[in-house]
């Protein structure tokens, strides 16, 4: 049995992911700005993802507290204008919210891509959905003239127009097929990106799923296409929204929280003592110095080489007892193996 009043459901899932996804972004801008001293377009990316995404939880909370998720008989007439008001607002938030979450995790792509055609897949995907998405948040703004009629159509007042709902859907649709496959590739993308490093099959799979952790919201994706019926539902439309609220929330609140948990490897490790199986931290690669230059490795190859250098003299009496020669001054590195030594 349906309830009646579903907004505190909805409420309690807006808050959530608020919650979540407001820690695991301040953790990553811990981890890049105080552990790796690195802070990339991609953080700046997802710190606008974050006030976008409260934006919309914030219009959201609004709306409930008018009387979002409760039946239409149930809520004050007055009050209709105003939720609508804010499903408007939230909509357009809602696809900024999403396109930036794509490009938080593809630019950090492109970064790191060694080959042409990465490169160029991932910048197709940026480029189909920036444009789509543009696109579809002009046609959300204005799909009806004058524009403020889409909150006062069912109360009356004023008069106006609004595209059918066939077209509304239809693109509502496109949209959500062209995130879904947008997702996967960007998820699916890591793993050739990885194929030719030299690191074990452990670390190649570990690495591949940090990476491909930030297009997880495709499944929300997916499971929120059943419910676009209801962007367009003129019977009971406050109460039978509600689903599609909630997936609309899980969706980017779930890529924005997947995008972040992705960064905090290095966190983990500096929590859990850094060594594992008694291998100091220092003699393991990080998960963010597999693209370093190889200058770095020249570097210690000459730092290397002066210290050998400097190798303390011995005398061959430290090593042999009983008469010999008089005993040479001999490297270290020049000295042969022999039984004793």
């Amino acid at each position: 049995m349906v309830a009646n009043d579903r907004g505190p459901e909805l409420a309690a899932t807006v808050i959530v992911f608020l919650v979540l996804s407001a820690t695991t972004l301040a953790l990553r801008c811990y981890v890049r700005a105080r552990i790796l001293k690195v802070f990339q377009i991609e953080d700046w990316l997802a710190i606008a993802t974050m006030i976008c995404f409260a934006c919309y939880c914030t219009f959201a909370l609004l709306s409930i507290s008018h009387g979002e998720g409760k039946r239409l008989v149930d809520v004050p007439v007055e009050n209709i204008p105003k939720i609508l008001r804010m499903r408007w607002a939230g909509e357009l938030v809602y696809v900024v919210t999403s396109l930036f979450i794509k490009f938080t995790v593809g630019v950090f792509l492109l970064r790191i891509c060694s080959q042409a055609w990465q490169k160029t897949a991932v910048a197709t995907v940026l480029l189909v959905c920036l444009v789509y998405q543009l696109f579809y948040a002009f046609m959300a703004a204005f799909q009806c003239q004058p524009v403020p009629y889409y909150w006062y159509r069912y109360t009356g007042g004023m008069t106006g127009k609004c595209w059918s709902n066939e077209l509304i859907t239809g693109a509502t649709y496109a949209a959500a097929a062209i995130n879904a496959i947008s997702d996967w590739i960007l998820g699916l993308l890591p793993i050739a990106l990885v194929r030719d490093l030299r690191l074990s099959k452990r670390s190649k799979i570990l690495v591949s799923c940090t990476l491909a952790l930030g297009s997880i919201a495709s499944t929300a994706t997916i499971v929120r296409i059943p419910y676009i019926w209801q962007l367009t539902q003129t019977r009971d439309f406050i109460h039978d929204f509600t689903d599609l609220s909630v997936w609309s929330t899980v969706e980017n609140g779930l890529g924005l929280v997947a995008s972040s948990v992705a960064t905090l490897r290095p966190l983990v490790r500096v929590v859990l003592g850094g060594s594992r199986a008694g291998t100091p931290s220092q003699q393991r690669r990080s998960f963010y110095s597999w693209r370093r230059s190889g200058t770095v490795a020249v570097a210690v190859a000459v730092h290397n080489r002066t210290r050998s250098e400097n190798l303390p003299y011995y005398r061959m009496g430290d090593y042999h007892y009983g008469p010999c020669k008089a005993p040479e001054r001999v490297r270290v590195r020049d000295r042969k193996a022999s039984s004793f030594g």
